[in-house]
């Protein structure tokens, strides 16, 4: 493996990820308080909570696969730039928002907004980045990535409760702004997808499939992508409920408590990053069985211990995400990783956007589920039944590996200028 201070001399790339850091911390800056915001000073029941995460997410499903055509079309680095300038306009709107259905429509918009980004940043990294530092740098984004969600939920814990929900969103988006500044260092494209005169919608339809395609073409990663999508799905069932389930235990401030199991959620995940830019990673499968499996026993020890001493529950709470935080960097880092090094530089836009599109279908088929289930039945059971759940497709995934592992994933087209064609 190559010696990560090679990468750390790449400007391109550390500009990249300094705006990576700054924009991420301002999403769990925002995130935190819109549920706070939503669940606590509205006082929102399960299935508002869900159509909260559904705005949060659902546009994306029809955008991602889109916004990865453009990704390989245009400049990434104007792509991203536009994309935090409309995020943090939008979010100063937050403040403005009077009821939940005017903050909907404002989740909806910023989500739209914020489908260009990631097709973009993860095609611009497989451009500024050579082969042998791939792991790392995807290792390191990882890593920035989820130290912003240490911080975050910590910084927003403490504004929401001194000052209020709002400072969260005015601080959110000033972060977009700063992102959007430190992309200025980052070089343009050398390389665009060649354009057609007369492109249309069929077009662009037709390259969305390409995306698919390329996925398709790799066994072991398209396997992956289903099993990351059915825990997704799971996940999903109970992610937007944690303040339901909170406001069940006496005398515990939710927002205080969320925001330490949140950032213990990301010290979990942070681990697992410096961990991974040790090591190689032999097979992706292992990886999803034994996080699904994890995660899955997490996930049921919470509600099991909602009833216990209040000292017993600020203990078990922050060390359930800690291993939770573990068991998810499994799932979704060695994933990323896989993608980047199966997928030629001059597609990588079309298949994250396709990868997007895919997750956030199966995210949002489990919101939709898990507000259902949780207004019919309850917070407690809907944890239950999703832990429950992922413990079975952990387990499976385990013992079915050696039949589901078809090909080996190799970074063919490492030639890192978009657009090239791979010979």
């Amino acid at each position: 493996m190559a010696d990560a201070r090679g990468l750390l001399k790449n400007k391109s790339y550390l500009y990249l990820i300094s705006s990576q850091a700054v924009s991420s911390l301002g999403d769990w800056l925002d995130m935190l308080a819109i549920f706070a915001l939503v669940g606590l000073k509205w006082e929102a029941g399960s299935f508002e909570m869900a159509m909260t995460g559904m705005a949060m997410f659902a546009p994306m499903i029809v955008l991602s696969p889109f916004c990865g055509v453009l990704a390989d079309r245009y400049d990434r680095k104007k792509l991203m730039i536009f994309s935090d300038v409309i995020r943090a306009a939008v979010v100063v709107g937050f403040v403005f928002a009077p009821s939940l259905p005017y903050l909907l429509v404002l989740l909806v918009m910023k989500s739209g907004f914020g489908a260009l980004f990631d097709p973009a940043k993860n095609g611009k990294i497989k451009e500024i980045v050579d082969g042998d530092h791939m792991q790392q740098a995807v290792s390191i984004s990882g890593i920035i990535e989820n130290g912003s969600k240490i911080i975050g939920p910590v910084i927003s814990g403490i504004l929401v409760s001194t000052a209020g929900v709002y400072w969260a969103f005015y601080l959110d988006a000033l972060t977009f702004v700063v992102s959007a500044l430190l992309l200025i260092k980052v070089p343009k494209s050398k390389f665009l997808m060649e354009k057609h005169e007369g492109d249309t919608g069929f077009m662009l339809w037709k390259q969305m499939k390409e995306g698919l395609f390329v996925l398709q073409k790799t066994k072991l990663v398209f396997t992956g992508l289903w099993i990351l999508c059915l825990t997704l799905l799971v996940i999903q069932i109970i992610d937007t409920q944690l303040m339901i389930l909170l406001r069940e235990i006496e005398n515990v401030n939710p927002v205080s408590l969320s925001g330490i199991a949140i950032a213990a959620n990301g010290i979990g995940m942070l681990v697992f990053s410096i961990f991974l830019t040790r090591l190689k990673i032999p097979a992706l499968l292992p990886y999803l069985g034994m996080g699904a499996l994890i995660l899955g026993i997490c996930i049921v020890t919470m509600p099991l211990s909602i009833h216990l001493p209040i000292t017993v529950i600020w203990i078990m709470f922050p060390i359930g995400f800690f291993l939770s935080g573990i068991a998810a960097g499994a799932i979704f880092i060695p994933f990323q990783l896989s993608v980047q090094k199966a997928v030629p530089v001059e597609y990588t836009g079309r298949v994250f956007g396709t990868i997007d599109g895919m997750t956030t279908l199966a995210a949002l088929i489990g919101m939709v589920g898990g507000g259902i289930l949780a207004e019919r039945f309850g917070a407690v059971f809907a944890y239950l039944f999703s832990g429950t759940l992922l413990i079975a497709v952990g387990t499976i995934t385990m013992l079915a590996k050696n039949r589901l592992e078809g090909g080996k994933v190799s970074a063919k087209g490492e030639r890192n200028v978009q657009g090239e064609t791979p010979a």
